[in-house]
């Protein structure tokens, strides 16, 4: 009995390590199609298109993540596990270029994934360390170039900020020289039409018109919150308006006066 149950016992650690090697080989073919998405999502020119590819390297990269977990490849598994960090970090961005910087980070732990995996495996990697290298130099490159790009948007929109900035203080300046020319012509303006007002209706009782409708419909006095809502222009318009409705209320009442004979 004792000799059957090491028989069983010498059989499984014999099998185990062959199912384990197995996990970490069959790995590699998901670690490939995790890196090869990766790239693809790079080469993408959308936001759309770039997640749909992130998700097909997460889907390839999660099988990795477990079968690294069994076979014992703690490299292989903690570059895995690093990679879909970032893929899922990735898909829950909206900007395309946070959503592509992450990609990147991932297509590298993609990478570190293989070379982990060849060097579990004892065989040689997909990847060439050569071109692993210059593909880090390529990235770091892109990566450079891409923060110049946004520092020069960056200084041009600072640059708009400024210029608005300007063009609002000058509108600024012309609305209150303009306002305080409006407040100016306001008080000459409503001085005479009062003088202008007190003379009809001295006038017209004196001709014995009894009329007494107003010699406007509404008031010629304005506030500064009127005229801060037009024109220098609409408010000349506005005064010499009233000045001919006065007029021609005048002549109305002139019209209807008993005179006599």
């Amino acid at each position: 009995m004792l000799k059957t149950t090491l028989f069983f016992a010498a059989l499984v650690l014999l099998i185990s390590p062959t199912f384990a090697k197995e996990e970490c080989e069959e790995s590699y073919q998901n670690a490939s199609y995790g890196l090869i998405h990766a790239k693809k999502a790079l080469e993408a020119n959308n936001s759309t298109h770039l997640k749909e590819y992130a998700l097909r390297s997460k889907t390839a990269l999660e099988k990795v993540l477990t079968a690294t977990e069994k076979c014992g490849c703690t490299d292989a598994n903690d570059a895995s596990y690093n990679a879909l960090q970032n893929l899922d970090k990735a898909l829950e961005k909206d900007e395309f270029e946070a959503i592509r910087y992450r990609v990147s980070k991932a297509k590298s732990f993609a990478k570190a994934t293989l070379v982990a995996l060849d060097i579990c495996n004892a065989q040689r990697s997909y990847l060439d360390y050569e071109d692993e290298e210059e593909d880090l130099i390529e990235m770091e490159k892109q990566l450079l170039e891409q923060q110049q790009q946004l520092l020069e948007k960056q200084q041009q929109l600072a640059a708009q900020i400024e210029e608005q900035k300007a063009l609002q203080k000058k509108i600024q300046q012309e609305r209150e020289l303009m306002l305080k020319a409006q407040k100016e012509l306001q008080i000459t303006a409503e001085s005479n039409l009062e003088q202008m007002e007190f003379l009809i209706q001295s006038f017209t009782e004196a001709m014995g018109c009894e009329e007494t409708t107003p010699l406007t419909q509404e008031s010629f006095r304005r506030n500064t919150a009127d005229l801060s809502l037009e024109s220098l222009g609409r408010t000349k318009a506005f005064y010499i308006e009233k000045a001919q409705e006065m007029a021609n209320t005048m002549i109305n009442r002139l019209s209807k006066c008993d005179i006599g004979e």
